[in-house]
């Protein structure tokens, strides 16, 4: 599950992670803007990245943008995996903004 925001490098940062996710088998991908709607970009993106993939959006309130980054994103996610999710399903919290080796898929998608 990753939470993204709009911001200069954001599209560069979900591309890079998407090549990742590609090469991890049975992986299904769930994004979460922080935005009041789906944004075009994010939706453009996604429906040409490859990767399986679910699209949220949790708007995070002016006053709390730099306290609590990604909160209200990770829980709308968790709120999806409950409701919609497999209950033999690994979930691994990963921001757009980092990177990440194979070893670590490997290792929780065995």
């Amino acid at each position: 599950m990753t939470p993204t925001h709009n911001r200069l490098e954001q599209k560069a940062d979900l591309t890079r992670f998407s090549y990742t996710l590609r090469l991890v088998k049975n992986v299904h991908w769930i994004v979460v803007e922080d935005s009041v709607n789906k944004t075009d970009l994010v939706k453009r993106f996604l429906a040409n990245c490859k990767v399986p993939y679910t699209h949220l959006f949790s708007k995070t309130p002016d006053l709390n943008r730099f306290k609590h980054r990604g909160v209200l994103q990770r829980n709308e996610g968790l709120k999806w995996i409950r409701t919609f999710g497999k209950s033999s399903a690994v979930v691994y919290l990963a921001d757009d903004d980092n990177t990440y080796d194979l070893k670590l898929f490997e290792e929780v998608c065995i």
